[in-house]
């Protein structure tokens, strides 16, 4: 630095010594170690202490910064003040190091080396010589900059230059700046201190006043391949901008902007003949391109400055245009497209059109990717983004990834038509996979980033569909849960387990939750076991954590028994009432809410039912509070309702909880449970909103009358009395009648509602909302029923004498017959919906036994039918609906129905049985819960839609031909294995027992015109095949042991079959039109097989076995014969027809079947559409030749034949060419009878079926034939039919 000027950092002063230099000695411990020095305070707790002890006190204002003239520079004789430079002070700190050493002893200055080489190493002197070396050479490189820099005295350009101002850093030498008045003096530094250097203390940084008009803000404009060096736009006069100086490339040729370097005085270098040299060859540079530039300019059509062509021109005028030599030059970016080739999304993951991704300005963060030119990030751009090293970056696009899930799962559900992502359609599910690998990847992270990744997994795990978010009881499911199943849970669960320890985020259930170590323990730490009393930095509980291990607790027996090993905890929360809790009262209501429905999930398996002993004060005080006017929650008042009733029913049979007698009848009786239920209700009202509760404390009362009935003196007489003079006014007159009637009119009128709605609105919140209230409805008519029920004396059966209060019987039995047929398939999930349809029809079938009106025969229709519509978990009451169904079944009541009984008929209850129940080792508890379900109970949730039909209820129509499948898979029957040894019923009785209870069914339902339970004609046809595939893979050495030729079997073949064929169909059609059951075809044969078959065996398959059977075994069995022909019809595919009439052609001749005891509805399915295979039509042209069919299958192939020969028989295929080949070789080979019913055959779609022959003969027929020959121009064939036409 010049002498002429103020050093610019001027913080650095070294203290002059005050004392004696002397060595510092070591002292040592016992130890030979260094005494340890701790350091007991702080630098500024010792400043403070030597300010009370001076008396000084810290300016409370600072004091103005007075301005001082500058300094004069110091000369070169050494006039002058001058600051000291850091030069100096290294020779000042030289100086002293030298006169320290000057007064050491050698042995101290030995000592000196050896701690220094013990503490620095053997090195230190190598380094300190480098360090050295390489001050040197800065402070040359320092002095020739001055140098140069440093304008000499005389020098006209000096004069131009700025003086430099120097920047105040330190207290006492503070340069003067032109500052405005008003800014003060900042405060003094605190006192110095013996543990920090002055340089510090005295240090104080200042900055420079700022105004808007210093700054000049240029505006953002999209990316362009001829991109302007510099290309911004100028400031204008007004904007007060500083120049940093002007661009040019590395070797100083290309001077895009003709500004004058002179102008620069820190340009100028004198003294150095090269630096002037130099500075000639610059100036000289920047006047020829001045030069080329008004050159260029002059020409005209100059292109745009920065192009390829404009540098070719600047710089290589002589090259041609298109010289290889410059084709570097070219821009490598392709020019701009309003188009692109793959979908891009923004920040948020919403798409981009592609004719905005190209105007977007580049402000907005969307070009960071290889395609600059377009807005917008790609999925393959964010998953490689989604791996950068970059936190924020990474971060960024988790979160475009979770907005991308969001709008591909409106995709999938049908609701993104109008977000322009038609390009991932039919790729949802493989990239919902991709985005759950990178979210798992990086979801240990810390930060966002590890936030972002839980974001992502969420959308694509529980956001994915988020209709279905909030619906409980069910075991939900993606349609394909390969994304799902694609996480690695063994390393997904841990992590979970370590975020909770930490608190960093939220979880995702699964069901090897509880088998993660930790987990659960974490989750109750972080969300609900907080300080109490909650602090201002502490997190207060969160209820959702409770309502975790509720939905954890359902999910299976054993994952309730790990959360009750955690309960106890959650005990707090009651500990406190609402008004005294330690927590917003709000927050306190939820938690005891959510708390006692755990308890009631718990008690649902048996289990934690002591806790009602074990916290009887705090249950009570909470039980005061919620009877008092301060308890306005009417979701709390259900919770502790529907508790109530779950541990009265525990206490019914105490050897049904676990353990043991966990909860006792005497403590309930004494508890008085019920006497408080009574207050509850009373201060109930009669409006929809408390509807829900109304049923809770009916389930309440109910409870305890059943449990009376065990438990109390005379069955429980005193109890039922007592109840019923309280509520019969009520139910007759009362708060309790409005409450029925308005439910009754609400399932009405949503009834109505969701019938007048389309296929597509049943997915709409409004159906689902309307379901949810139907539901709501029927818990309060199934809640009164069971009261009502409760109230009966025990061990009766048959109507009582006189009802325990009223009720409107007549309408709930209409409504139920309408919930039996309202269809309810169109909304998803719609079996969690209609559980509590479920409950309320089994409640009123139980209910119909009691009422007088119901008779016998009506009573059966009624449990058939409502068979049809129990869920899973109502598979006892099933079981006990078909155990008295079949009991019912006398040979008096046989006889009396004109029947009879087939002997050992209740050797099907085993297999029915089953059929209830196909998965033995999952039980679904019932709602409501009854004493036998306690033990047995493994799930409080609904199996998944893909499963649900696996575990036997609702049953199909054809459930009662179940016991032909054990004996069909024999060796795999469950119930055959199961069976005592003692078991002696054969074949024959089982296939006995199994029709004739189809036929009292089909026929009781029929006579109610219960028609949508009769099996389906498919249904049937399946069933009876069956009975005729017993004889597959069996030795057949005795014809007498085939079970389809046993007279009883066969006969029911014959009954069961009469109501599906063409001939009773007709007559029932002329009778009843509203007769459906032959026409109706809900599914196709091939569908009702996979029931048995299962979806890897075609039905095919099945009945090609069938057909060799028949040729096998047969001996021309004309039942067996008619259902050889029922797939054969044109509604299935070409293969079955192939393989009876080519394959197996020998066998058509023994089917004999008449045409009304075809098997259909209509016998045009058989003819219509034309057959136009060409092996098929020289099939029938082979049977029609021969002329040795009969009956139907006779009419099939003349059909066929005659429709593709004459264009007025409406064939879709029809060809002259073929028509005319047909008719020759019928006239060359046929009989007279032959071309006779070919020439004159006529059918048609509509009207009446034509069957004989002789109806085809009328003079219009012979004159339109006739004329179609003449127009062939085949006069051979005119002369040999000439007599035909003329008879």
């Amino acid at each position: 630095m010049s002498q002429s000027h103020s050093p610019i950092i001027g913080s650095v002063i070294e203290r002059r010594p005050t004392s004696k230099v002397t060595t510092p000695q070591l002292t040592s411990g016992k130890t030979g170690f260094p005494s340890v020095q701790h350091r007991s305070k702080s630098a500024f707790s010792k400043s403070r202490q030597e300010i009370r002890k001076t008396g000084q006190i810290r300016p409370v204002v600072p004091p103005p910064i007075l301005p001082r003239p500058r300094s004069p520079p110091t000369s070169p004789n050494g006039t002058g003040a001058s600051p000291p430079r850091s030069e100096d002070w290294r020779e000042q700190i030289s100086k002293e190091n030298e006169e320290r050493m000057a007064g050491m002893s050698p042995e101290e200055i030995e000592e000196e080396k050896r701690q220094i080489l013990e503490r620095f190493g053997s090195g230190i002197e190598d380094v300190l010589k480098r360090a050295r070396q390489a001050r040197e050479k800065q402070m040359a490189k320092g002095f020739a900059l001055r140098k140069a820099i440093v304008p000499r005295e005389g020098d006209d350009n000096s004069k131009q230059a700025p003086p430099l101002i120097e920047v105040p850093i330190t207290r006492s030498e503070s340069p003067v700046r032109a500052k405005s008045p008003s800014r003060g003096q900042s405060p003094p530094p605190a006192l110095q201190s013996a543990t920090r250097p002055s340089s510090r203390l005295d240090r104080k940084l200042r900055f420079a006043e700022l105004h808007p008009d210093d700054v000049h803000v240029y505006e953002s404009a999209p990316p362009s391949p001829h991109r302007r060096v510099l290309a911004l736009p100028a400031p204008t006069p007004e904007d007060n901008a500083i120049s940093i100086g002007t661009f040019r490339s590395a070797s100083g040729k290309m001077i895009l902007q003709p500004v004058s370097l002179l102008s620069d005085p820190l340009l100028v270098k004198e003294g150095h003949d090269s630096q002037s040299h130099q500075g000639d060859s610059i100036m000289k540079s920047e006047g020829d391109a001045i030069q080329k530039i008004t050159e260029i300019k002059e020409k005209g059509n100059e292109p745009e400055e920065g192009t390829a062509e404009y540098i070719r021109r600047l710089y290589f005028p002589d090259a041609p245009v298109d010289d290889p030599n410059l084709a570097w030059m070219q821009s490598t970016l392709p020019p701009s497209d309003t188009t692109s080739s793959s979908l891009r999304f923004d920040l948020h993951g919403n798409p981009i059109s592609p004719h905005l991704s190209s105007t977007l300005p580049t402000h907005l963060g969307l070009h960071h990717h290889a395609e600059g030119s377009h807005a917008g990030y790609t999925l393959d751009d964010v998953f490689l983004l989604s791996r950068s090293t970059v936190p924020a970056q990474r971060a960024t696009m988790f979160g475009v990834l979770a907005g991308i899930a969001r709008n591909i799962s409106k995709v999938k559900s049908g609701e993104g038509d109008g977000l322009g992502m038609d390009e991932v359609f039919g790729k949802e599910e493989d990239i919902r996979k991709r985005i759950i690998a990178a979210g798992v990847e990086a979801m240990s992270e810390r930060g966002s980033v590890g936030m972002r990744a839980i974001e992502v997994i969420w959308a694509c795990v529980v956001g994915w569909d988020e209709s279905i978010i909030d619906v409980e009881g069910v075991e939900l499911e993606s349609p394909s849960d390969a994304a799902i199943a694609s996480i690695p849970l063994d390393f997904f669960l841990p992590q979970i387990s370590t975020i909770f320890s930490q608190g960093d985020a939220a979880p995702e259930t699964h069901s090897s939750f509880l088998t993660t170590q930790r987990l659960l323990n974490s989750v109750i730490q972080t969300f609900l076991l907080t300080p109490i009393p909650p602090t201002v930095s502490s997190p207060l509980p969160d209820p959702s954590a409770i309502q975790l291990l509720i939905t954890l607790a359902s999910s299976s027996r054993a994952n309730a028994k790990s959360v009750e090993e955690v309960a106890d905890p959650l005990l707090r929360f009651i500990a406190f009432n609402p008004t005294s809790s330690p927590f917003p009262a709000s927050l306190s209501v939820n938690l005891i809410t959510y708390l006692l429905e755990l308890y009631e999930t718990l008690a649902s398996y048996g289990f934690y039912a002591h806790i009602a002993t074990t916290a009887i004060e705090q249950f009570t005080n909470l039980t005061r509070f919620i009877l008092s006017g301060d308890c306005t929650s009417n979701k709390l008042k259900e919770a502790w309702s529907s508790l109530l009733e779950i541990w009265i029913t525990c206490a019914i049979d105490p050897h049904h909880t676990t353990p043991d007698h966990d909860i006792l009848w005497s403590q309930v009786a004494g508890w008085g449970w019920s006497d408080e239920v009574f207050e509850l209700q009373k201060t109930l009202k009669t409006t929809d909103h408390e509807w829900p509760l109304w049923a809770k404390t009916w389930h309440a009362q109910a409870a305890w009358l059943e449990g009376s009935k065990v438990n109390s003196i005379k069955g429980g007489e005193g109890e039922r009395l007592n109840y019923v003079s309280t509520v019969k006014e009520g139910f007759e007159s009362g708060r309790e009648k409005a409450v029925v009637d308005g439910a009754l009119q609400k399932i009405y009128s949503q009834l109505s509602h969701l019938a007048a709605l389309e296929a597509v609105q049943l997915q709409s919140r409004r159906s689902i909302q309307a379901l949810t209230m139907v539901g709501v409805s029927a818990n309060v008519i199934s809640a009164v029923i069971r009261v009502w029920l409760a109230c009966l004396t025990p061990h009766t059966a048959g109507p009582p004498k006189a009802p325990p209060f009223a009720l409107p019987f007549s309408r709930i039995s209409e409504l139920c017959a309408k919930l039996l047929t309202h269809p309810f398939d169109g909304v998803s999930y719609n079996y969690v919906f209609c559980r509590p349809l479920s409950g309320l029809v089994s409640y009123y079938l139980r209910l119909s036994r009691r009422i007088p009106d119901i008779s016998e025969d009506l009573w059966m229709a009624q449990s058939l039918s409502i068979l049809s519509r129990l869920m899973v978990g109502d598979e006892d009451f099933a079981n006990q609906v078909v155990e008295n169904l079949v009991d019912e079944l006398t040979p008096n009541w046989a006889k009396g129905h004109g029947l009879r009984l087939p002997p050992r008929f209740e050797c099907i209850k085993p297999f029915l049985s089953y059929t209830m129940r196909s998965v033995q080792d999952v039980h679904v508890g019932p709602i409501p819960t009854t004493v036998q379900a306690l033990k047995k109970s493994t799930t409080q949730r609904l199996p998944p839609p893909s499963k649900m039909r696996g575990f036997g209820l609702p049953l199909y129509s054809d459930w009662t031909t179940t016991p032909l499948d054990h004996l069909l898979r024999s060796g795999d029957s469950e119930v055959l294995k199961s069976l005592p040894n003692e078991w002696d019923v054969s074949e024959v009785d089982i296939a006995r027992g199994s029709l004739f209870f189809t036929k009292v069914a089909s026929d009781a339902l029929q006579r109610f015109s219960l028609y949508d339970f009769v099996l389906s004609r498919e249904e049937m046809v399946f069933a009876c095949m069956k009975i005729f595939m017993l004889e597959h893979g069996q030795p057949q050495n005795d014809s007498a042991e085939e079970v389809f030729r046993d007279a009883v079997v066969s006969q029911l073949m014959e009954d069961l079959v009469a109501p599906y064929t063409f001939g009773v169909a007709e007559k029932l059609r002329s009778k009843a039109p509203a007769f459906d059951i032959p026409a109706a075809k809900k599914e196709n044969i091939e569908q009702v097989a996979v029931r048995f078959l299962g979806p890897s065996v075609p039905f095919y398959q099945y009945y090609t076995d069938f057909v060799a059977l028949y040729d096998a075994i047969s001996f021309s069995h004309p039942l067996f014969a008619r259902f050889l022909l029922f797939p054969t019809s044109m509604c299935y595919p070409l293969d079955y027809r192939k393989h009876l009439w080519n394959d197996f052609n020998h066998l058509l001749r023994t089917i004999r079947t008449p045409f009304d005891q075809v098997i259909s509805g209509d016998l045009r399915e058989y003819l219509y559409p034309v057959e136009n295979d060409p092996q098929l039509i020289a099939s029938y042209l082979r049977a029609v030749l021969k002329n040795d069919l009969q009956g139907f299958a006779h009419l099939v192939s003349l059909h066929h034949i005659s429709s593709n020969i004459w264009p007025d028989q409406e064939a879709e295929h029809y060809t002259e060419e073929r028509s005319n080949k047909l008719l020759k070789a019928i006239v060359g080979q046929g009989s007279n009878e032959v071309i006779r019913q070919v020439v004159l055959y006529q059918q048609s779609r509509g009207g009446s079926l034509r069957q004989s022959p002789l109806s085809y003969d009328s003079a219009k027929i012979r004159d339109t034939r006739l004329d179609y020959i003449k127009r062939w121009g085949d006069k051979s064939l005119v002369e040999r039919l000439d007599g035909l036409f003329k008879q």
